[in-house]
């Protein structure tokens, strides 16, 4: 996690007592825009995570903070679902980054998809490969606040179009590590972008 993520959940003094490594790197919080470069400090157990490219570091918060806020926000199905990293080793470029798997199994389970810059048609084929994987549920996180009702719409659209059939539902989700003067997911004035948005799809293709 970063520095900005444990003073969030006010676990920095928990970190400086453990004296848990640390680096400091610079990295673009939405990959497509040279001017989102922005100083972040990292922070692991285990100092190995910290020789992973800037990049992956960076992947690799977001998708923790991803579940952090699922919890805050209460939409976990049960209190505590299995969260699983994905190894991408040997597998499609279209699998999710991490799911969560239930006791139910199967078409219960849900995707995590981490996007701080994707083009429309990789987006596209996410969703879609994910839906194909059999998961019940997408869970869709970006760093780039635009998008979540960019990206609520397009699912809603694929949907329509039944190339998400096996979809129950999708939540889009705004996710940030690195502001630290405020509370980046509370409402303010002149900023009306949505920091969260629950899709039902349960119904039928045309709903």
């Amino acid at each position: 996690m970063t520095t900005v993520q444990l003073e969030r959940l006010e676990l920095m003094r928990a970190a400086d007592t453990l004296r848990l490594p640390r680096v400091d790197l610079d990295v673009r919080t939405q990959s497509d825009q040279a001017s989102s470069l922005t100083g972040v400090t990292f922070v692991a157990a285990d100092e190995r995570w910290l020789r992973q490219p800037p990049r992956e570091l960076l992947h690799h918060s977001l998708l923790a903070e991803t579940h952090v806020r699922l919890i805050g926000e209460s939409a976990l199905p049960v209190p505590h679902p299995s969260f699983e990293y994905l190894d991408l080793r040997g597998r499609s470029g279209v699998w999710p980054d991490a799911q969560f798997r239930l006791p139910a199994g199967g078409g219960h389970d849900w995707s995590v998809e981490v996007d701080t810059g994707y083009s429309p048609k990789r987006r596209d084929q996410k969703l879609i490969a994910a839906a194909q994987d059999g998961y019940g549920t997408l869970v869709w996180a970006t760093s780039v606040h635009g998008r979540v009702e960019k990206v609520a719409r397009r699912i809603r659209e694929l949907h329509r179009a039944r190339e998400l059939r096996q979809v129950q539902q999708a939540i889009v989700l705004y996710v940030n590590v690195h502001t630290a003067d405020r509370d980046p997911y509370a409402p303010r004035r002149r900023l009306n972008k949505s920091s969260l948005i629950h899709i039902d799809l349960a119904g039928s293709a045309d709903e």
